[in-house]
This record gives structure tokens, sequence and C-alpha cells, in this order.
């Protein structure tokens, strides 16, 4: 485009000199502007108007006009139209974004000397958009603005007022999609690269939906810097508002309210707003209600196929809750006592005050295949003994215990008669007929001092027959019990089972830990308590799970979809209130819990993650890389760790460069090693992901290492502290992190064991807020394997394992062996999948999919073939997956 240079403005239409009405309700200009332009005049007029410097031609031009003719065509120019006001009100990025800060600031001293330019009331350098608006309102400019540009002037006016409002923020993004279900876009600060902002849909001014800008955008990131964390997704309900108008949605920066990208047109129209594949998808939706009622008719037919979680009530009705496989047997090897002298009592909380729950609870015990039990019915108010005196008065099994002291006296009698359990449970909660069975025959088969189990919701619609038949929704499937779960969410329920001088002996626990009550050591059984008192048991002796729905708690409301609410599951005790509850190991060991990095900007009461304090913050972390090529992968990968690090001092990179050919990846890595970022081993040789690592592993020099691939992209701030904390306990031997998609859908979770009767990611492809199976993508936990995209262990770990296989497996299963290996030296070492730690993963973007390549495909079996050869036994021991669980769809996703 043509400078447009003082004989270009003289071409703009005749705007009212100094004498006119329009000059004189503005005021006299100063003086100064009568006189002539100078060259540096021009400058600044140029950078005040239009954002950049005139040509130089221009300034040696200076001197032949007066400055207020100058000023008056330069604020009427077509170009302020065209590339400032536009831009302004299309939140385009403004020409004046080029200047330094030197240069506003001599701007704006320029302004004040020569056009009158009030002084800032804090008297600090303005910002650029309070510069240009003080600029719009001078009584030298304004009118000459107004006439020549009209509304457009007066809402630049408008947003420049907004963006002062929003402080030093540059903010950018828009509204890129909505449907019936969502709002989708992005949103960032320029200024600072900021992502992760929280944000607001509003229509007409109106809040309709909230939440958050923070899953990853690589086009942003590419295009805009930062950190690429602006993508957002929020729900909002169209239905709420008038069918058939069109909606104008904006988006707001919820913090200062600031107003971001133009509007977004929604044809508030079911069918307009429907793309093909949601009509599709509306089409199937019917399908499947009408074979789900087929499938109602026929439940023998489905016996042998697998149910989404969607459909668990179908399963349930399908599949019982069988009896025991075998009976008790009289007497049992090894001198233990038969099995009909097992006896339960039943400790049924009744503090919610609430007699008809207390009732069907009982009922339900009523219905036991077990006769061996008698219920106590704690807590809860004058109702309450009603209820109990008219229920006992049917079946002397039941008896109401009225204070603490009673309750204490009942549990130590109990406590020296063999094989007699205590079963936990709440008012309300119902037992499957099948539920004491079960506990008899576990106590037989195992030497458990604790028993806990599956549960699931009942729904109740009400209303005629079948409505009126309670639906069972939200199963909980869990698992063997995991301490460092443990310490997150309560695995393993407020509801379960206990040996009787086990409960005793925890109680006293409890209550002796910081934080109990040793006067009244049964408030170890209060709800809250109900997570230390777990520790205490587990501390003294096993808990089996057993993998059956054996109880089901009443549903407050309707199921919306498949996940049950775990917030009263989340941990809470202390870590002083737990330390003594805790193994001997953890107990001189700091730790906290914080929130999940990724999750507490959208969910703000997301579960936290616990973190431990490293024993030696600072040590070394050798960071070894893998590549050949795809320089740009590597930077990417290389700033983000050093980024987000907390000491990235600490950090040694060491790069392994396969028989790079690509020059700016040469030049990159030149150019790194040179600077002192990272060092590089030339290894130019066919690829073999083992030996490669191996080859780095030998040359690193820190206690620590960390295999990476370079398709990765660090998400969480101080990374490097968690990963020293995590490994500085000697149990662990290797630390996995939660490996996302670009999407910020899951690619990693832990490897399963089972799935397809071999190895899979756990809940591959699920969103990483996804409200799963008891959290599990969420947790930190102990998992059979992880990734090698991403494996932190110790050098003397890894020495002690043993390499990676370089010769049999040589690009797959390679991790999988060596974690199976690193557990096969002792019962205690365990893998554990950090989700704290969160990057990105590009995954095989740079070594691309073996099932793409023929040759890949036939080296993939060849080592799947090898490592099952020789680890097959270990494989099937370590399966951790529920047995209910389908073997053959995404683990977590279906029953068979």
């Amino acid at each position: 485009m043509n400078e447009p240079g003082p004989a270009d403005l003289s071409s703009a239409a005749p705007l009212p000199d100094a004498a006119s009405p329009a000059s004189a309700a503005a005021g006299s200009p100063p003086p100064s502007l009568e006189a002539l332009a100078t060259g540096e005049d021009l400058r600044q007029l140029y950078r005040a108007f239009l954002g950049r410097d005139p040509e130089a031609q221009l300034i040696k031009r200076g001197g032949t006009r007066p400055l207020r003719g100058l000023v008056r065509e330069m604020a009427a120019s077509a170009e302020v139209n065209q590339q400032v006001l536009h831009a302004l009100v299309q939140q385009r990025p403004l020409p004046h974004r080029l200047l330094s800060t030197e240069a506003l600031a001599a701007l704006e001293a320029w302004l004040a000397d020569r056009l009158g330019l009030e002084p800032a009331a804090d008297a600090a350098p303005r910002s650029l958009p309070a510069l240009l608006l003080a600029l719009y309102q001078l009584p030298q400019v304004a009118p000459h603005m107004l006439l020549a540009h009209g509304g457009l002037h007066t809402q630049a006016l408008e947003d420049l007022a907004l963006l002062v409002q929003a402080g030093h923020r540059d903010l950018t993004g828009k509204i890129e999609f909505a449907n019936r279900e969502f709002i989708a876009g992005w949103l960032m600060d320029r200024h600072s690269g900021q992502g992760q902002l929280p944000l607001e849909i509003r229509l007409d001014g109106k809040l309709i939906a909230a939440g958050s800008a923070h899953s990853y955008r690589a086009d942003i990131h590419q295009h805009h810097g930062g950190d690429g964390m602006v993508g957002f997704r929020v729900r909002w309900h169209p239905g709420s508002h008038p069918a058939g108008r069109p909606l104008e949605l904006r988006l707001h920066e919820a913090s200062t309210g600031v107003p971001v990208g133009l509007p977004y047109k929604f044809k508030n129209s079911f069918v307009d707003q429907l793309s093909v594949g949601e009509l599709l998808a509306k089409e199937l939706e019917e399908i499947k209600r009408r074979l789900d009622t087929l499938a109602g008719m026929v439940p023998q037919a489905l016996s042998y196929s697998a149910f989404p979680l969607e459909h668990y009530d179908l399963y349930r009705r399908t599949h019982r809750v069988p009896p025991p496989p075998w009976r008790v047997a009289a007497e049992q090897p090894g001198g233990r006592k038969p099995g009909w002298r097992t006896a339960f009592t039943v400790l049924l909380d009744a503090s919610a005050n609430d007699p008809i729950a207390v009732r069907q609870s009982v009922d339900a015990l009523r219905n036991q295949g077990w006769p061996n039990w008698q219920a106590w019915i704690l807590g809860g108010d004058s109702l309450i003994d009603q209820v109990v005196a008219l229920l006992g008065a049917a079946d002397r099994r039941l008896q109401r215990v009225p204070d603490g002291e009673a309750l204490r006296g009942l549990l130590h009698r109990r406590a020296a008669e063999p094989d007699h359990w205590a079963v936990l449970l709440e008012a309300g909660e119902l037992l499957n007929s099948q539920a004491l069975p079960w506990l008899v025959q576990t106590v037989q088969r195992s030497d458990a001092l604790a028993l806990y189990w599956d549960e699931d919701q009942l729904e109740y619609l009400g209303g005629r027959l079948p409505r009126r038949v309670p639906r069972h929704v939200n199963p909980i499937l869990r698992a063997p019990f995991d301490p460092d779960a443990m310490l997150e969410l309560n695995v393993v329920g407020t509801s379960f089972a206990v040996r009787v001088d086990a409960l005793e002996a925890a109680l006293g626990a409890v209550a002796k830990a910081p934080g109990g009550d040793v006067a009244e050591p049964e408030a170890g059984l209060a709800l809250a308590e109900r997570e230390r008192l777990v520790w205490a048991i587990a501390l003294t002796g096993p808990m089996v799970h057993i993998a059956q729905p054996l109880l089901s708690r009443p549903l407050a409301g309707r199921a919306e979809d498949s996940s049950p609410d775990l917030t009263r599951l989340i941990a809470r005790a202390t870590p002083q209130a737990l330390a003594p509850l805790l193994p001997p190991g953890w107990r001189e060991r700091n730790w906290t819990r914080l929130p999940d990095p990724l999750l507490a900007a959208q969910r703000p009461g997301a579960k936290p993650l616990v973190h431990w304090q490293a024993t030696q913050p600072q040590a070394v972390i050798s960071v070894l890389i893998p590549t050949r090529d795809y320089g740009e992968l590597v930077r990417d990968c290389v700033d983000s760790l050093r980024s987000f690090a907390r000491h990235p001092d600490a950090l040694e990179i060491l790069i392994a460069d396969n028989g790079s050919t690509d020059p700016d990846t040469l030049a990159y890595l030149a150019q790194a090693e040179a600077a002192g970022e990272l060092r590089v081993l030339r290894i130019d040789e066919p690829f073999n992901w083992s030996r490669l690592n191996n080859q780095m592993a030998a040359a690193a020099r820190g206690p620590l290492l960390l295999f990476l691939n370079n398709d990765t992209r660090m998400l969480t701030r101080h990374w490097d502290d968690l990963l020293r904390g995590y490994l500085s306990r000697p149990e662990v031997r290797a630390v996995g992190a939660r490996l996302l998609y670009e999407d910020m859908t899951l690619q990693h979770a832990g490897v399963v064991f089972g799935t397809e009767d071999f190895v899979a990611h756990e809940h591959m492809g699920a969103a990483v807020d996804a409200p799963d199976n008891l959290l599990n993508t969420q947790l930190t936990r102990r998992v059979q394997a992880v990734t090698g995209a991403f494996i932190g262990c110790t050098r003397e770990t890894f020495e002690a394992v043993g390499g990676f296989d370089e010769t049999q497996l040589t690009v797959t299963f390679n991790d999988v062996q060596w974690c199976l290996r690193a557990q096969d030296a002792s019962a205690a070492a365990c893998i554990l999948y950090a989700p704290a730690i969160s990057l990105i993963h590009l995954e095989s973007k740079s070594r691309g999919f073996d099932f793409e390549d023929l040759d890949k495909q036939r080296r993939a079996n060849y080592e799947r073939d090898a490592l099952e050869a020789r680890w097959r036994p270990q494989m099937t021991a370590a399966i951790r997956l529920h047995p209910a669980l389908s073997r053959w769809t995404s683990a977590g996703t279906a029953l068979r």
C-alpha cells in the first residue's frame, strides 16, 4: 500500500478549519499547532495515528505545512479508517503493536508537548489502548474523527475503554462453533502469551455459560506463541431460549468482563444446527432405544455380549449377583473354624434421621442368604428410637445402641468371639441378598482383616409399573487396595466389613492419632472418619476386594450419565492426622495435596493430587530424547521442559541424533549444543529405540533418568520437582505421566493388562476430565506398566533392572517388559501413574504407526510374540482389570 503523505491526505474530504462550528466547540488549538510541522512532528503523527513511521522522503519535506492541518487530515484519513479503527472494532492486531515501549513513551511525551495531552492520573506511562483513547478524545482530534468516521469512531472509543479496563492484557480469541450442547473456541492474552483464562458466554448481556480456556490448541500455539492452553468447550442450553430467533453470542474474559472477538450468530433452529453427523447420531440414538427394548425381551441372547456402561441396569437384570461358587465346608485346613460359625454385626448409621431409610436397610438384611447376623442401630433422634422399637419387636436381631459407652462395651465383647465380623452401613444402603454369603466364602478363603465390594445406585423413577421398579445405575467397580490411590480418594468406600477385633484396634489407633478423640474411640465410625479408619485397618492386615456389586445406595435425583458422584470419597484427612496410620516408610516423609493443574480451572471441586517432597530437591535429571530429524518437535519439547521446570539448571538434556539429515534439525542441534542447552550423541545406525536409550543412559550424568519421546510437550509447572518427589520413594521403580492428544483427550493413563488379551493404554481417547470409574485417570495410582514416551526412574533402579532389550524388543513393548522386570525383583516394588505431570503427546508423529507399513507390522508382531513367550505368566498374574469388564472393548467402557 502506498504511503499516505501530506499530498495524499490533502485529497481527503474537506474538513472544517478552526473557525468552523465544530472547531469552535472543540476550543482554540494551542499556539504550537499553528507552527510549521517538523520532520519529528511528522514521524510522531504517523506513529500516533497509523502505528508506523512515514517514508524517509516525507520526513525530509517537513516544515512546509502547519501542524494543525496535518493533525486534521491524519485523523480523517482513509488509512486510519481501514487499518486502525476497523482493526479495533474487529479485534484484529493494531499496527501500533510493533512500536517499542520506548517509542510509545516518546510518543506520549510528544503528544503532551505538542497537542496538550494531559498527563496520566498515576503519572505512569499509558498503555497503548489508554494512549489511543486519550488521543481520540483530544479536542484537536475528536471532532475531525467523528465527522470523518462517524459511528466507527464512537465504537472505537468504546472498545478502547474496554481494553483499558482489561489492563495490560491484549485479549484475542473467538467463538468458532456452537451446537445444541456446546460452544467452542479459543481465548488468550497475546501480551503475556497466557492461556487458561476464565471466560463467560453472554447473550444480550446475560450470562448463559462459563468455563475456562484450558485445552491445548496447536494451531494457536504455532501462530500466536504462548503455551497453547487456550481452547475451550462449554456446555449451554439453547432450548431455554426462543426457537427460531437467531441468537448473538458474545465471548467475554471473565475477570475483566471485556468482550473478545466478534459476535457469533447462532440460528436457534434444531434442524439448522445439526450437521450430517449429528443427524445420524440422533437416528442412531432412536435405533439404540428400540434395541434396548428388544434386549429387555431377550436377555439370554445378550449374556454372551458386552454391555456398555450406560446400559448397566440391563446388565444387572441379565446378570444377577450369583450365589458363591462353592459351599462352606464344615472344617477348613489349617485349623480354621467351621464356616457356619461366621457371624456378622451390622453397624447401621442412622444419624441422617431417616426412618424409612432404616427400614429399607433392615428389609435387605432380612432377605440375606445367611441367617447369622444382627444389626445395631447407631445415632439418630427419637424418630429412630421409635422405628427401631417397632422393628425390634418383630425381630430380636435388631438392637438400638443408645450411646458410645454401650457401643464400646458391645464391641469389646464381640471382639473376644471367634469369626465375628462387623459390617459398616449407612441407613438406606441395601445389601444384595447374596452379600453375606459372599463375605462368608471370602473369609474362609483368605486371611483378610477387612472386605470391601463393588456398589451401584438405585434410581427410583416412580409412577406405574414398570417405572416403579428401581433401576441400577452408576456402578463403582473397585480394584485391589492401592495405598497411593487411597491418599487421594477413599477407594474402599464408606461401607465395608471388618473383623471385630481388628475394628476395635483400629478405632483405638484412630482415637490416638492427631485429631482423634481418645475419650471416644467409637468416633472413628463417623462417616467423616471412615477414611482414617480404612488406613488404620490396612496397617494391621490385608483388605480384600470382592468383585461383585453387593451394595446399592439410593440415588438423590435422576441419573444423567453413567458416573457416580464421588465427591464424598475425596480424601480430606491431613498428612498430620494420617501420619501414625500410614505404612512405616511413609510416616517421616513430607507430602501434601494440591489441585490438579489441568482440572482446577474448569472444575473448582476437582480431586486434588498428592505431591511428595523430594529428599534431594535439585538432583540432576538427565532427560534422554532420541530423534531423527524433526528439529521443530525437539525444539518445542526441550523449550517446554526448561520453561516449566522449577530448576532448569538441574536438567541435563541429552539428544540421541539417530542419523538426522534435515538441515534445520542439524542447525538447531548444533546451535543448542553450542549454547549449552543440551548434549548430542551421534548414533548413525538403524533405528533401535532400546539401544538408543541404553546408550544415552550410559552417557548420562544425573542420578535421575527421564526417557522421553521427542513428540511430547510439557504442560505442568515444576514437573521436575514432582518427579524428584515420586522417585525419592525407594519402592517406586518408575513413574509415568498423563499423556494427552492435541484435543486434550487421553492418550495414556497407564498400561492395563488383559485388554484384547494383551496390553493397552487405559481409557485412551477419553476426555481428560471424564468422571470415569473411581476417577482412575485422575488418580495417582499403581499400574502394571507405563509407556516409554515418558518413563522416569533412578539411575540405581535402571542399572539394577538392566537396560531395555536391544535384541528382540527393538521398537515396541520394550517399555512393558522393562516395567515387568522392575517389579519382578521385589514384591514391594511398584510402577506409579502420576497425572500431576501432564504432557501433550503427538503419538508416533515422528516415527509413524506400525499398522501403516507391512514391514513395521510384521516386526511389531514378532516383538509381541517375543514378549509373550518369556513374560506371559507374569503378564497374566499382573492383570488387575475388573473381572466384569469386557476384554474386547476399551478398558472400563463395557461389562460382559
